[in-house]
């Protein structure tokens, strides 16, 4: 055990990702439907042990090392992909497609082989390691088979004879190597190799006879031809371990410490005190508004009706009619404001010089004054 709430999550994780890969292989997949239900399992599976391996660094058991984590997550895609290469065949898709989905298949248990033969890996299992190797490698030469029939079925199709019997020679060679490593394995695993070999070996002699009495085309080496690259299909589906969705409701939502309550009291405190100060200032405002509506006369409810402005009053339209059959009207009013203007002028002349004379009697009077005084 370890006292790191970490741990509790990589082993929930974990087993997580143990009951997915269960699930995947508890169904026959023997319809469309048990194919894509397994297929995700396998991808969740996936998924789960990919984020352990990514998320937790720390390895608390052998289990959750990074190097069995990494085996765990290519035997899962190997066998998601195992899922879409048996619907493709059931589909009857092309020969060229299934050849790719296959070889993809052969990839991922190349990486889960690799990871195997890793020295660390092996001291890690342990006894177990050499069955899972031997078991994995059967796969690859299994998948390596029917990857290449297909690639032969396609040479046919295309009408390369020579091609099509060198696929299906290295396809029966594949299947012999597959055989000899599946000794000791279930008999339902017997069965799938026995009829495979049916099938493979009765396409080889079936292009063998062709090609030596009919088509007479020479056989490349197998080498020479282009490699089948994989399409891969899937992909370790992502998991969040906050997603309410998969961790259900918090149990400990209403658990709050005293001291963020409060810090939540203390907010509210200072929000409410805001608050009422911002609606003091408001109606302040206010209050200056009304006043100075007061003091223009003008009523709030017609300020505030806007259509009003949206048409020029009547009385405005009869004074610009009116001005309109009196062209000269700007005219003479402007000839009027300058005869005044100079008016104003001669006016503002005259008072001048009766300010002056007055200023200058009642000086006079003042000095006349003082002398009498005398």
């Amino acid at each position: 055990t370890h006292e790191d709430i970490k741990y509790e999550q990589a082993c929930v994780l974990y087993n997580l990702g143990a009951l997915h890969s269960m699930l995947g292989a508890m169904d026959k997949r023997v319809s469309e439907e048990g194919m894509k239900v397994s297929c995700t399992h396998f991808q969740c599976a996936a998924g789960a042990f990919t984020y352990l391996r990514d998320h937790f660094p720390h390895s608390y058991s052998v289990d959750m090392s990074h190097q069995i984590l990494s085996l765990n997550i290519n035997l899962m895609l190997g066998q998601a992909q195992e899922c879409l290469l048996e619907k493709s065949m059931l589909d009857n898709r092309k020969s060229f497609l299934v050849a790719r989905i296959s070889a993809q298949v052969v990839d991922y248990y190349k990486e889960a082989c690799r990871a195997l033969e890793n020295s660390e890996t092996a001291s890690l299992l342990g006894k177990i390691q050499k069955d899972w190797k031997k078991l994995v490698q059967m796969k690859i030469y299994y998948f390596a088979a029917v990857a290449h029939l297909h690639m032969g079925k396609q040479a046919e199709e295309q009408q390369k004879f020579g091609e099509r019997v060198i696929y299906f020679q290295s396809a029966l060679d594949k299947l012999n190597e597959a055989i000899k490593l599946a000794k000791g394995q279930p008999e339902t695993v017997q069965e799938a190799l026995r009829f495979t070999m049916d099938v493979i070996g009765g396409k080889y002699n079936s292009a063998k006879k062709d090609n030596d009495f009919i088509y007479h085309e020479a056989v490349p080496a197998l080498d020479t031809l282009q490699s089948v690259k994989g399409a891969p299909l899937v992909k370790a589906l992502p998991v969040n371990p906050t997603d309410p969705a998969v961790t259900g409701p918090d149990i400990f939502a209403k658990l709050v410490p005293m001291a963020a309550h409060e810090a939540s009291s203390l907010y509210s405190e200072e929000k409410a005190k805001l608050l009422r100060d911002v609606m003091a200032k408001i109606e302040a405002k206010n209050e200056v508004l009304d006043q100075f509506m007061d003091s223009m006369q003008l009523d709030p409810e017609t300020v505030d009706n806007l259509d009003m402005y949206n048409h020029i009053p009547p009385v405005l339209m009869e004074k610009c009619a009116a001005l309109s059959v009196r062209p000269d009207t700007v005219r003479n009013l402007v000839q009027s404001m300058q005869v005044l203007s100079g008016v104003f002028t001669d006016v503002e002349a005259s008072l001048k010089e009766i300010r002056d004379l007055l200023e200058e009697d009642e000086a006079q009077q003042r000095k006349l004054q003082e002398l009498l005084g005398r």
